[in-house]
């Protein structure tokens, strides 16, 4: 898998380029700039956008799958809610459940907030690239 900051390859591998270091070695950061391809930001941020929608529906299912299989186990033993009922697997799973709930939580915070940073930084290079572009036409020399 490759990131916005691979360097080209010529094996068809992608090969990391830091700082415009070659990475076949050598030193100094020479001339060249960082080059960052923000489309490719903003698709792993959509990409993870959508991550955190598929982990509501699966969080969604994990729910009804407990609740029912709790109730199932105390169908017998009392009416109601399945915290109603006497089996201790039934409660175990509810509370299992609970949890589940929270670390998902935990997860879809993380991926958007993953998501937000990777959009923001798209933005970010592309607003310096366009001011940079724009105070480098604005530099008049003598030679035209």
């Amino acid at each position: 898998m490759s990131t916005p900051f691979d360097g080209a390859s010529q094996s068809g591998t992608p090969r990391t380029r830091l700082n415009s270091v070659p990475a076949d070695g050598g030193g100094g950061g020479g001339g060249g700039g960082t080059n960052v391809d923000t489309q490719r930001l903003d698709e792993a941020a959509n990409a993870l956008v959508e991550l955190r929608g598929d982990t509501e529906n699966v969080d969604n299912g994990a729910d009804d799958d407990c609740l029912s299989a709790s109730r199932g186990l105390n169908k017998h033993t009392a009416g109601g809610m399945a915290e109603g009922g006497s089996w201790a697997t039934a409660g175990s799973l509810v509370t299992m459940d609970v949890r589940w709930g929270s670390q998902v939580q935990n997860l879809k915070r993380l991926l958007q907030d993953i998501s937000d940073k990777l959009h923001a930084t798209s933005g970010h290079y592309t607003r310096t690239e366009q001011e940079e572009r724009a105070r480098q036409n604005a530099i008049s020399t003598p030679f035209g």
